[in-house]
């Protein structure tokens, strides 16, 4: 062996051996700060500190011969423990910062005090914790669902991510599929909503739904599980949710034109950070009090262009009464005017008619359907 190799080989043994060290700073400290800050995976923390087996390599790479081979860069431990020192003394500085405010907090009076006070305590908590490695971690690498969405710093690093792909997704969704302007105006986004039928067995149908998809019937026979994720704080039972699932594409042969049909309504929704989901589960007990709207599928006729499914999400600015809307050329803006509520996010996926059509209409008893003329001229209809 040459000299170079050995000098080479003794480094990478060296890198391999060494360990950083990490303890006794505010990011070790659980006793006043949330335990889902830390890295619960102690093989996976170990990697992270230096901790782990040598001989075995990073167990955050899951193929072995990955594994084996792999080798830190010269000097990155070192690195690593003098950049953790000093983040983690910053964020010292922020929790000290945090701990007035909490203190400030005892004595404020008014509820509008109280929530700017909050709000900083958020901000600063997010800038305590967003260089924090097992953070990072957890939001990187960990299942979306199981992070704890109380903390201010996860629903920060989510809403960055929202807004690198899935925001952008949408939107464009939205405004291509003509969403927008054809049901409201515009969106201000503010939440990412997420749809999903959980009663198919098909992986190909019970994921989460990509906005624009073309889903069959069958896919859509009962209602969707709405997941309606807030970055900025929300708490407390007066934060109240309006959802519409509303069809603008219905057929109309009096005017040669469509018409919206309402399809999905429900109203007085209490959710916050956490609890940000409307399922089967949450339906069963609180359905009948905020459902004014019963489900029905949308179920395109014969030879009928594609239809569009656009849910929409509101803020409700009050609680709402009883509502005994049409479901047949619903206004869905003036409907959003008269009851003051504000949208913050929306989702769309298409329809055609398809071979479980007849058997979806006659599930919900609408009929048997129509059949249109495959060539239709644009022309109005002389009555």
């Amino acid at each position: 062996m040459s000299a170079r190799s050995s000098i080479k080989s003794a480094l990478l043994l060296l890198r391999r051996t060494q360990s950083t060290k990490a303890g006794g700073g505010v990011w070790t400290d659980f006793s006043e700060r949330a335990s889902s800050l830390k890295i619960n995976n102690d093989l996976i923390k170990g990697t992270l500190f230096g901790k782990g087996d040598t001989e075995e390599g990073p167990a955050s790479l899951v193929n072995k011969e990955e594994r084996l081979a792999y080798h830190s860069p010269i000097a990155v431990d070192e690195t690593f423990e003098m950049a953790y020192k000093i983040l983690e003394k910053q964020a010292e500085s922020k929790y000290k910062v945090i701990n007035r405010l909490k203190k400030s907090l005892e004595s404020a009076t008014s509820e509008k005090d109280v929530l700017a006070i909050k709000n900083q305590i958020d901000k600063y908590l997010v800038d305590a914790e967003i260089e924090n490695p097992e953070v990072l971690y957890n939001a990187e690498f960990s299942d979306p669902a199981q992070l704890d969405k109380s903390q201010p710093v996860y629903r920060q690093l989510l809403k960055e991510k929202w807004e690198n792909y899935d925001l952008l997704v949408t939107m464009q969704r939205l405004e291509q599929l003509h969403v927008i302007p054809d049901t409201l105006p515009t969106l201000v986004p503010k939440a990412d909503v997420k749809i999903k039928f959980t009663h198919n067995t098909d992986d190909q149908f019970s994921k989460w739904v990509i906005p624009g998809a073309l889903l069959p019937a069958f896919a859509v026979s009962e209602p969707p599980t709405i997941h309606i994720q807030e970055f900025d704080r929300v708490e407390g039972k007066n934060n109240l949710y309006t959802v519409l699932l509303v069809n603008p594409d219905t057929p109309d042969l009096e005017t040669n034109s469509f018409t919206t049909t309402l399809h999905y309504g429900l109203k007085n929704v209490v959710l916050n950070n956490v609890d940000n989901s409307v399922d089967i589960s949450k339906l069963l007990t609180v359905g009948p009090k905020v459902t004014f709207k019963e489900y029905i599928p949308l179920t395109p006729e014969k030879n009928a262009p594609a239809q569009r499914a656009c849910v929409w999400v509101f803020r409700q600015s009050k609680e709402l009464g009883d509502l005994s809307e049409p479901s047949e050329n619903f206004d869905i803006r003036e409907f959003v005017a008269t009851h003051g509520l504000t949208p913050i996010g929306a989702h769309v996926w298409r329809q055609k008619f398809d071979r479980s059509v007849p058997e979806i209409r006659k599930l919900y008893g609408l009929g048997e359907g129509r059949v249109y003329e495959k060539d239709r001229s644009m022309d109005p209809i002389n009555l």
